[in-house]
C-alpha cells in the first residue's frame, strides 16, 4: 500500500503478439525484460516500441523491431547530447506552439503514436538546439525514455579511425559518392556515422 492514489485511470493495453500468437508465460513464448538487457538491447527500446502503437490495438514483437527501436532510441540520446553542447536560446512562442500539438496528442485518448511522429518531426524540424532539447525533455516527462542518459562511448574497431579521416577528406572534396560508401563500410564494421553542420559523429556498437 502507498498511502495515496497512484493513478486516476486505468487502461488494459491490447495484446501483445509473436509471430502471429498472443504472447504468454503459460505459452512459453515470451522475453523477460532481463534477457532483453543480457542481449545488448536497452531495457527502455521495449517501451520505445509499444509508445509505436495506441494502447488498444496488438503489438506485434520481433527482434527486429526492438532492434530498430533500440538504435533509434540510442540517435535521439545522442542527438540530445549533441545539442546541449550548442550555443543558443529557445524560441518561447515555438516551444509552446509544438507543446500544444503534442498535449492535444496524449488528450486525444492517449494518441501515442501520434506524439511519437511528433518527436520524429522534431528532429528535422528548423529550430534551435535549446529549443529541441527543451521539448523533448519535457515531453519525455509523458514518454518515460530517459532521453537524457548519455550513450556510453565504445572504442573504434580496428581501421575505423582511417576510414573516417578518409570520408572526412571526401567530404571536403564533395566526393559524395565516396563518403558514402565509406559510411557504408563504417557501418558493417558497427560504428554508426551521423552528419551535423559541425561536422560527422560518430558512434561506435559494443
Amino acid at each position: 500500500m502507498t498511502g495515496h492514489r497512484v493513478v486516476n485511470v486505468w487502461m488494459h493495453g491490447g495484446l501483445l503478439m509473436m509471430s502471429g500468437a498472443r504472447m504468454a508465460k503459460s505459452a512459453g513464448n515470451f522475453f523477460r525484460i532481463t534477457e532483453l538487457a543480457d542481449q545488448g538491447f536497452d531495457p527502455l527500446a521495449f517501451r520505445y516500441l509499444a509508445l509505436q502503437a495506441r494502447y488498444r490495438t496488438k503489438l506485434s514483437f520481433t527482434t527486429e523491431g526492438l532492434s530498430g527501436a533500440d538504435r533509434a532510441l540510442r540517435h535521439l540520446r545522442d542527438r540530445i547530447a549533441d545539442w546541449r553542447r550548442d550555443a543558443g536560446r529557445a524560441d518561447a512562442e515555438a516551444v509552446s506552439d509544438w507543446d500544444a500539438r503534442f498535449r492535444a496528442a496524449i488528450a486525444d485518448n492517449l494518441d501515442l503514436p501520434a506524439a511519437m511522429a511528433l518527436v520524429a518531426d522534431l528532429l528535422r524540424a528548423a529550430l534551435a538546439p535549446a529549443a529541441k532539447v527543451e521539448l523533448l525533455t519535457r515531453w519525455d516527462q509523458v514518454l518515460g525514455l530517459d532521453l537524457d542518459r548519455p550513450e556510453p562511448a565504445h572504442p573504434l574497431p580496428a581501421g575505423a579511425s582511417q576510414l573516417l579521416e578518409a570520408r572526412e577528406r571526401a567530404r571536403d572534396a564533395k566526393d559524395f559518392a565516396t563518403s558514402d560508401r565509406l559510411r557504408d563500410e563504417l557501418s558493417a564494421m558497427g560504428v554508426t556515422v551521423t552528419d551535423t553542420p559541425s561536422g560527422q559523429k560518430w558512434r561506435a556498437a559494443k
